[in-house]
């Protein structure tokens, strides 16, 4: 049940994180380095309490993710200034599939068993199905091949990202390790990647990359993007550790559109999500968490 919990606390300091760029409207690559080298600033005084890995598959883990959240940042930020915030969650949607279907591929042992039962399997593809169905509707922002094309990068680095932050929280010595390092180093090859986009792209010399990166308004934004990213990625890490399969964990961090429509309903900000076809989505969500945390066999 924790990892519910864990779930949908990421799901909920993923909007938030979300409706900081709806306010700022601040380049992706900035958003970013505040987001890597802000978070890895805080937690690096924290990494001596905790044994040093000796694993390379370990370290390679880390890095990899590392250049994933820099790549999945900047390209989503990008696409909701480009896009708008309702096209490009609404394409997310996919993700919870991808993910669930790599976790099934990788674990074939473990798949075979949930599959030998077919009343539980069937029945946990038709939830899986009606979620994605709802989202989709919920969401009536339209959809074109444009998007598609330029989020389906996108899609699959969040899926992988995912799948590697539940091998890391396992291979890490304890809870506690795997968040520190994973908030430490994972983060802070995440800041240098775009740093490294950021400078390049715009053309900027030393003076102005600093100045942009610490001019008011960018600063004020980056503290609100450091503070809800290492709750979310605390409540992600602890949530894949424990949960069965990772795509049920992206379910649940796809219930950031519920909060961002109460929030912007209450700040009087125009949503057009579907409100029945969000209580469609929420019931189709019970079910899984009912179906997955239930003694029916979903152990994959």
């Amino acid at each position: 049940m924790i990892w519910i919990i864990n779930g949908l606390l990421y799901g909920f300091f993923t909007a938030l994180y979300t409706l900081v760029n709806q306010k700022y409207k601040l380049n992706g690559y900035l958003l970013g380095i505040w987001r890597g080298f802000g978070i890895a600033v805080f937690f690096i005084p924290f990494m001596p309490l905790f044994p040093v890995p000796t694993s390379m598959y370990y370290w390679t883990l880390l890095i990899i993710q590392g250049i994933l959240i820099g790549f999945y940042d900047s390209h989503l930020f990008f696409a909701s200034a480009k896009y708008g915030a309702g096209p490009t969650s609404r394409v997310m949607v996919l993700t919870t599939l991808i993910t669930t279907v790599l976790w099934w591929m990788i674990t074939p042992h473990e798949f075979i068993r949930l599959f030998d039962d077919g009343t539980v399997f069937i029945t946990l593809v038709l939830v899986l199905f009606g979620f994605t169905l709802s989202y989709w509707q919920m969401l009536k922002s339209p959809v074109n091949k444009e998007i598609v094309t330029y989020m389906t990068p996108v899609i699959l680095a969040l899926a992988f990202m995912s799948i590697i932050t539940k091998d890391i929280a396992i291979h890490g010595s304890s809870t506690w390790a795997a968040i520190v390092y994973y908030l430490s180093v994972s983060t802070f090859v995440s800041g240098c990647y775009n740093s490294f986009f950021y400078a390049y792209r715009e053309k900027l010399k030393v003076r102005e990359f600093f100045q942009n990166i610490f001019s008011p308004v960018v600063v004020r934004a980056g503290l609100y993007i450091v503070s809800f990213s290492a709750a979310l990625i605390t409540a992600k890490t602890l949530a894949l550790r424990i949960a069965p399969n990772p795509g049920y964990v992206t379910a649940l961090l796809l219930t950031s559109p519920l909060f961002v429509m109460a929030s912007n309903k209450y700040n009087k900000v125009p949503d057009t999500a579907s409100v029945k076809a969000g209580i469609f989505m929420i019931f189709f969500l019970i079910a899984m968490m009912i179906l997955v945390n239930g003694k029916f066999g979903v152990i994959d």
